[in-house]
């Protein structure tokens, strides 16, 4: 009796076994994704008689349920959902306040585009702080970014501008990679509307050279 009990334990865990080895060998493979910046088109896009001027960008806080490699996706209003081989190449953070920075730069006559560290000994005119407080959207339908915003002086004494914003993009495709399209089209939108406040500032009132 105890030969035979001892005969199905192995049976068995041999069978657990084989199954997990064969959801390995046939497991999807993940796929990695950054978002986009503007494309670099040549040609300043900016208004004339803005002098150039030296940002910083950052830090850029996102809420908790994007600080993941996971990609999430909102299914109903109050569920989100974590993919499992859709994954970002690098933190979101990271690589959201990157492309902001490379837009700003297409975007602004600059001297400087800076991603902010607390030891950054270089001056700076104008500094560019956000809170994201929703990232995320749904395969298919849209992509959805709010935010507040702060562009202040370099040295942070004074607040230029505090504004909230909220963008929505339709998603072109039922895939992430069509997702993250539209993330960086949102993203686009947001560094344009950043940038023309920083050029009617600084037309306005021209930082100290």
């Amino acid at each position: 009796m105890k030969d035979a009990l001892n005969s199905l334990m192995r049976k068995a865990l041999a069978g657990i076994l084989f199954m997990l080895l064969v959801g390995c060998a046939t497991s999807e493979p993940s796929r990695f994704y950054l978002l986009s910046s503007l494309p670099d088109s040549g040609e300043m896009q900016r208004s004339s008689g803005v002098p150039c001027v030296s940002i910083g960008v950052g830090p850029v806080r996102l809420p908790e349920y994007t600080n993941r490699p996971q990609i999430v996706t909102r299914t109903t209003q109050n569920e989100l959902l974590r993919a499992q081989f859709d994954l970002w190449a690098e933190p979101l953070s990271d690589t959201f306040a990157r492309v902001l920075a490379e837009n700003l730069a297409r975007l602004v006559c600059t001297k400087t585009v800076a991603l902010f560290l607390s030891n950054l000994s270089m001056p700076l005119d104008y500094r560019v702080v956000m809170d994201v407080m929703r990232m995320d959207g749904s395969l298919g339908k849209e992509a959805i970014l709010e935010a507040w915003w702060v562009i202040s002086s370099g040295t942070e004494k004074k607040v230029f501008v505090s504004r909230q914003s909220r963008f929505v993009e339709p998603v072109r495709g039922q895939d992430y990679e069509a997702l993250v399209q539209a993330h960086s089209r949102i993203l686009a939108s947001f560094s344009l509307e950043i940038a023309q406040t920083i050029n009617e500032l600084a037309k306005e009132n021209p930082p100290q050279q």
